[in-house]
C-alpha cells in the first residue's frame, strides 16, 4: 500500500483486462488504485477502450501486451511487464482459454492447449509476482476459477482441469509465500453474463448447469465478481490466504 496515498494501491495489474470480467474488475479498482495496468492478447483496440473507462471512472491505466503462456518457461516476458511496473500492489489473473472438447485421445491437442494457456501461464504469472512484491513490500493476487470444478459438464474437461490446477496453485503460492507477506486467493464465479467465455459454452451445456433454458436471468454480472475480487484483495481481507471464494448467488448450495 502507498504510504503516501493511504487506503490506495499504488499499482494494480489485472492480466486479461480485456475480458467482461477483467473490464469490470479494471474498472472496480479505478478509484483506488494509482495505476491500473490491463493486459491483452491480440485486441489492443479493446484494451485501449477499457482505458479510456478506467479513466472515465476517475483512475489511470496502462496497457501492456501480454501472450500467456510466455513461450520462455520462465516467464522472461512476464518479468519484463513486472519490470515495468513495480511496485504493484495486487494482481488479478482473469486471462483463460477454452476449447471445448470431448475426452478422447484425438482432443489431446486442445486439451494441451487449455492447460498450457491456463495452467501454466498463470502459473508464470503468480511466481513472478510473488518474486516482485516480495521485494517491494509484499502484496494480494487473485486468481479466477469457476464453480465448474464442482459441477462438470460434458466437453469442458480441459477447462475444469485447468480451474482445478489454478486452485491448487492458489493454496500452494499462498502457502509457500504467506510468510513473506503475499496473499494468494482465487474467486469462484457461476456463469457470468457478457463474457467471451460464456460465447464458447454450447447453450445446452448452460442449461444443465442453470437448471433450464430460462437462465440468463440468473447470470451473473461481471461486476458482482469484480466488486468481491477488489474486496477480497484490499486490507479488510488481509486475514484471508490461500482460499477460494465462491461468487454464485448460491447456485452450488
Amino acid at each position: 500500500m502507498s504510504d503516501t496515498k493511504p487506503g490506495v494501491h499504488r499499482g494494480v495489474l489485472v492480466v486479461g483486462g480485456t475480458s467482461g470480467l477483467g473490464q469490470a474488475v479494471a474498472r472496480q479498482f479505478a478509484p483506488i488504485a494509482e495505476t491500473v495496468h490491463l493486459t491483452y492478447h491480440g485486441r489492443g483496440d479493446d484494451a485501449e477502450k477499457v482505458a479510456a473507462l478506467v479513466a472515465e471512472d476517475g483512475g489511470t491505466a496502462v496497457v501492456h501486451q501480454l501472450s500467456l503462456p510466455d513461450p520462455d518457461v520462465r516467464g522472461a516476458a512476464v518479468r519484463r511487464l513486472f519490470t515495468e511496473i513495480t511496485p504493484c500492489d495486487v494482481v488479478v489473473n482473469c486471462a483463460v482459454a477454452n476449447q471445448a472438447a470431448l475426452a478422447t485421445v484425438s482432443n489431446a491437442e486442445h486439451f494441451k492447449t487449455v492447460i498450457d494457456a491456463n495452467v501454466l501461464g498463470t502459473y508464470q504469472v503468480n511466481a513472478v509476482a510473488a518474486q516482485a512484491m516480495a521485494a517491494t513490500g509484499g502484496g494480494s493476487v487473485v486468481n479466477v476459477s469457476s464453480i465448474l470444478t464442482r459441477h462438470y459438464i460434458v466437453g469442458a474437461m480441459p477447462y475444469i482441469t485447468s480451474k482445478a490446477a489454478i486452485e491448487a496453485q492458489t493454496r500452494g503460492f499462498a502457502r509457500e509465500w504467506g510468510r513473506l507477506g503475499l496473499r494468494f486467493n482465487a474467486v469462484s464465479p457461476g456463469p457470468i453474463r457478457d463474457t467471451r467465455l460464456l460465447s464458447t459454452v454450447p447453450r445446452e451445456a448452460i442449461e444443465e448447469i442453470m437448471g433450464g433454458p430460462d437462465y440468463e436471468e440468473r447470470l451473473l454480472d461481471p461486476r458482482q465478481v469484480a466488486a468481491v475480487i477488489c474486496r477480497l484483495a484490499g486490507p479488510d481481507f488481509a486475514a484471508v490466504n490461500g482460499e477460494i471464494v465462491t461468487v454464485d448467488d448460491g447456485f452450488s448450495l
